[in-house]
């Protein structure tokens, strides 16, 4: 499969080595396993000097004789070194200039030894401004990545001198992946972007498993929904990791979660745990392992003062593995794959339709940035209020006191004139810039709509997008 997007990120990259012929730099990379870090940086060095170091959870001395054995395929005479301070300090010293030496899953040296830190440390003060090369070092546990390089009482802390969080891809660049394999139509590749999200790893797992041109369906059962399937531990096995001895804590949570809860107090019931306890947990997921996303409505002037916000799982496969593995853990456990796909079948258009508004604001974000909405926005996101109204998209420009509000549909049905005629009404909600605004109105609809529906947008200035809208927007 193609190598897909991450320009911003090469171009990064690039513009560092660069600067390496000054000086030594040291780069860290960190974000959720499978999201590419791995084939970021490949993509990167290809047709340069590099080095690639794994750091597998060995003794000190068996680690150093395997980096020692990968060094020796650049470095003639490369000896046998038996601490690490030393090791690094050969390397450094005899790699060429703007070599890229990589370390890979670098948080495993806690592992190893957590004095290689400090040695790390001292090595890398006394020959920064001596060398040329760049170090970047990845990791896939982002809590300990942040401990490592951001707590002030860590050795390394200060010594990096760039900084990246490698993100998902966005829908656009999926939808790319999924045609390479034969998924061309718009309405499956929202499917299968519903499950798999922005990881490139689990598209590249389709296509090793001789998926082309399947069905969402068809692609659980052979991914996850079988004694042998490859994704099978996955979810569970990432999140033990990361979460170690309190996973069974914060798996009652995102699975409350994924079960449609967002508010502190009901996520604090439904998952058992006290009010007084819960915050902490909910703190970490957001800030810590990024797999919650905290939001408030895209109105509120001081949101980080905010009292409505609101907790949604960030990544598509955990919240669907949540939602229909945790929670049916027995039926897995035993093999009733197909009760579950039953009830998965079954319920798969509203799971689908809450991704839908995601994908709706990318393809939002992207006519913004072509320039191809009636404004230009500064600001977009969700809006509600006590009193349960909500709207799914709201954006904002602050300069000019335009506001659009937009509506999103994912139903096997024209949408009908009601839904036009209820987002007006819950407009006058919206307690922003009132009665000094510039109202726009929208709705995107995966069927698209009645006549009805046409004629009044006609008349009442409504812009009406349906899925092929959205397909073609990212297209180009």
């Amino acid at each position: 499969m193609r190598f897909y997007n991450r320009k911003d990120e090469l171009d990064e990259l690039e513009r560092v080595r660069k600067l390496c012929s000054k000086s030594t730099h040291f780069t860290i990379i960190s974000g959720r396993r499978r999201v590419g870090k791995t084939e970021l940086v490949k993509k990167f060095y290809e047709n340069k000097e590099h080095l690639y170091f794994f750091i597998g959870r060995k003794k000190p001395s068996l680690l150093l004789e395997e980096l020692s054995e990968i060094a020796r395929t650049r470095i003639d005479g490369f000896p046998t070194i038996l601490k690490f301070d030393e090791w690094l300090k050969f390397l450094l010293n005899n790699v060429g200039d703007n070599t890229v030496v990589f370390f890979d899953e670098f948080q495993n040296l806690k592992y190893v030894d957590e004095s290689i830190f400090s040695d790390f440390q001292k090595v890398f003060d006394n020959l920064k401004n001596k060398t040329h090369v760049h170090i970047i070092a990845a990791g896939s546990h982002v809590t300990l990545m942040n401990k490592i390089f951001s707590d002030s009482k860590e050795p390394l802390f200060g010594r990096v001198t760039e900084k990246y969080v490698l993100k998902p891809l966005l829908f656009k660049d999926i939808a790319g992946m999924l045609a390479d394999i034969g998924v061309t139509e718009i309405e499956e590749q929202m499917r299968w972007y519903t499950v798999f999200g922005g990881i490139p790893k689990y598209y590249v797992a389709a296509e090793e498993q001789g998926l082309f041109g399947d069905d969402i369906f068809s692609a659980l059962r052979l991914l996850i929904f079988r004694d042998f399937a490859p994704l099978k531990e996955e979810a569970r096995s990432i999140l033990v990791e990361d979460f170690g001895s309190e996973h069974s804590s914060y798996f009652s949570i995102l699975e409350a979660i994924a079960l449609g809860n967002s508010e502190m107090t009901t996520i604090a019931d439904k998952s058992g745990i006290k009010t007084q306890s819960i915050n902490k947990y909910l703190g970490l997921l957001v800030k810590d392992f990024g797999y919650l996303d905290y939001v408030v409505p895209i109105t509120e002037q001081k949101p980080w003062k905010s009292k409505k916000g609101r907790y949604f799982i960030s990544d598509n496969f955990f919240k669907f593995w949540f939602r229909y593995v945790y929670r049916n853990m027995s039926d897995y456990e035993i093999g009733n794959y197909d009760i579950l796909m039953g009830k998965i079948m079954q319920d798969f258009d509203a799971f689908t339709g809450h991704e839908f508004e995601n994908v709706a604001t990318q393809f939002l974000m992207n006519m913004n940035k072509q320039g191809m909405l009636p404004l230009s926005f500064s600001k977009i996101g969700k809006w509600w209020n006590r009193k349960g109204s909500e709207i799914d998209i709201v954006a904002l420009d602050e300069n000019t006191n335009d506001i659009f509000l937009c509506e999103c549909k994912w139903r096997n049905r024209l949408t009908d004139v009601g839904v036009l005629e209820n987002l007006m009404q819950k407009s006058w909600l919206v307690d922003w810039n009132k009665g000094n605004r510039q109202e726009h109105f929208a709705v995107i609809s995966k069927s698209g709509f009645s006549k009805k529906a046409e004629e009044f947008a006609k008349v009442n200035g409504f812009l009406l997008y349906t899925l092929d809208d959205v397909g073609g927007c990212f297209g180009d």
